[in-house]
């Protein structure tokens, strides 16, 4: 690689950085509760080696009625245990693999397919992906996940070009597995096609390699047989759109099939994005309209030339919305997480091949320089608006305002019993989070919800924090006691002029969130 590559890669390595990080703690505005239970377990394993439940260094977290992966949660502990816990140590780990991905694309491109002009071009789409940048600034697992896949990717092809690295690579698609639960559908079918593919070349491969990575993939099914809650069994139950029904097969197909479609629409692609303002910052695709110019122009070059590695390439984009399509929520951004990286390599294909119809460097040089220039509307267009707008639009998305009241009951300890109310999903896991709530002290407190509201609620009571379980309307006004309320819960109090609003928590679009109230 020339220096003006080298050059080029590192002006691209610190444009992923500084989109990652840049207010990497205050946008989204506020964190949900999958990543407080997620920075809570990070802490308390670093801390205690125990997760909120008290079990030992798990493999599998419970949580909110299924069952978390241990990469996010293991890796977000040794963070949190470097720099505390706060918003930025549980959002540190999404943003440095996000970079990660970046460097590591353009290596695995330049793997496949030995040219650096497409690997650059893959690296910069992805580094300025919208889909990339949103899953990069709050913890979800999706980066994790995609880095391990694309290592273990990575270091495949690098064994069929005589390295001794198969072992590694198994290594790394099981813990792209254990990242997340769109792996579990999507990696045993990739690495199917891959020995399909590749089965002569692994066939010359020496017999302790071999060995070696048939004893791990043997020792992982016994894993998984131990634990069947790392199969995401659980989350399944939750989220598939349908059941298994031999006389309904047919039906059931379709519906998949009409799902999978779905991500190729151009609402999904470049218009809105994922449905869900968590996943997605709807004001447009998860990619930008030039990228699905060269996405095309890079299905044809692919077509046209034929190629292993072609074939795997568009095996990878091809598969990548399956674990999305059986859900309910399709197309959901997170599950078709396997659509970056896939569908970058392929629009740098298609860039390539647009830039090769000139002959002359000055031809050749213009063009790219009105991509870039489109490219940076476009990605400006985006960026100024999910730095700015979006935090005031979608705040109650991500439960804003349970920061603030947590720190106001920090502030004032003469509350001796604070009652929370559950409108907001899981409301315990600020509290243990924003409070640092040492486990041996919670675990002794806490009273589990055993009702069937515990899908929004696991806990009734810890400490002196009470959340739902009562009657909001007959709330009765006593002395050292919090209410916590949204506005419609507090206009409906029946004693409501006998209390005293002590705190308004506003929303950044400067309406009310909560009202925090006692006995005048």
């Amino acid at each position: 690689m020339n220096t003006q590559n080298k050059i080029a890669l590192i002006v691209i390595i610190l444009l992923a950085v500084s989109l990652r990080f840049f207010k990497l703690s205050e946008v989204p505005p506020a964190i949900s509760w999958d990543e407080a239970a997620v920075g809570y377990n990070a802490w308390t394993i670093a801390n205690f080696g125990q997760d909120e439940y008290g079990n030992g260094f798990p493999l599998m977290f419970k949580s909110f009625g299924e069952y978390k992966n241990p990469v996010d949660i293991y890796a977000t502990a040794l963070s949190v245990k470097l720099f505390g816990l706060s918003e930025f140590s549980t959002r540190l780990p999404v943003a440095l693999f996000g970079v990660f991905n970046v460097i590591l694309l353009f290596f695995l491109t330049k793997a496949l397919l030995n040219n650096n002009l497409i690997a650059l071009a893959a690296a910069f789409f992805l580094s300025i992906s919208p889909m990339n940048i949103h899953f990069s600034h709050f913890n979800h697992e999706a980066n994790l996940a995609l880095f391990f896949f694309m290592l273990g990717f990575y270091l495949f092809m690098l064994t069929i070009k005589g390295k001794k690295f198969l072992l590694f690579a198994f290594i790394c698609f099981i813990l792209s597995f254990f990242s997340y639960n769109a792996p579990k559908m999507f990696i045993p079918v990739f690495i199917f096609f891959l020995i399909v593919i590749y089965r002569k070349e692994l066939l010359k491969l020496s017999g302790q390699q071999l060995f070696f990575s048939i004893c791990l993939i043997v020792f992982f099914s016994f894993i998984l047989f131990l634990n069947p809650h790392a199969l995401g069994i659980d989350r399944a139950a939750q989220t598939i759109s349908f059941k298994l029904n031999k006389n309904e097969l047919f039906g059931q197909i379709n519906l998949v099939a009409a799902q999978y479609s779905l991500h190729f629409l151009p609402d999904f692609l470049i218009i809105r994005g994922d449905k869900n303002p968590r996943l997605s910052a709807q004001v447009t695709g998860e990619f930008y309209y030039l990228d699905i110019v060269f996405l095309i122009a890079g299905v044809i070059f692919i077509f046209r030339k034929r190629s292993k590695e072609l074939l795997i390439l568009f095996l990878w984009a091809f598969i990548a919305p399956l674990p999305s399509s059986i859900t309910a929520e399709a197309p959901h951004a997170g599950r078709a997480m396997f659509m970056m990286g896939s569908w970058q390599i392929i629009s740098a294909i298609g860039f390539y091949s647009v830039i090769s119809l000139f002959r002359k460097k000055a031809f050749k040089l213009t063009v790219i320089i009105i991509c870039l220039v489109i490219f940076g509307f476009s990605s400006f267009n985006f960026l100024s608006y999910y730095f700015g707008e979006y935090n005031k639009r979608y705040a109650i998305e991500w439960q804003y305002g349970m920061k603030q009241i947590v720190e106001f009951v920090k502030l004032h300890p003469e509350y001796h019993v604070v009652y929370m109310t559950d409108v907001r999903d899981q409301p315990y896991i600020f509290f243990l989070y924003y409070l640092k709530t040492l486990l041996p002290d919670y675990l002794q407190s806490v009273t589990y919800n055993k009702e069937e509201s515990k899908s929004h609620n696991n806990v009734f009571f810890f400490d002196k924090y009470f959340f739902g379980g009562w009657n909001s309307v007959e709330s009765m006004p006593q002395r050292n006691v919090l209410y916590v309320f949204t506005p419609s819960q507090y206009d409906g109090l029946r004693y409501k002029l006998q209390f005293d609003i002590k705190e308004i928590i506003y929303y950044p679009n400067e309406t009310v969130a909560f009202y925090l109230v006692s006995i005048k």
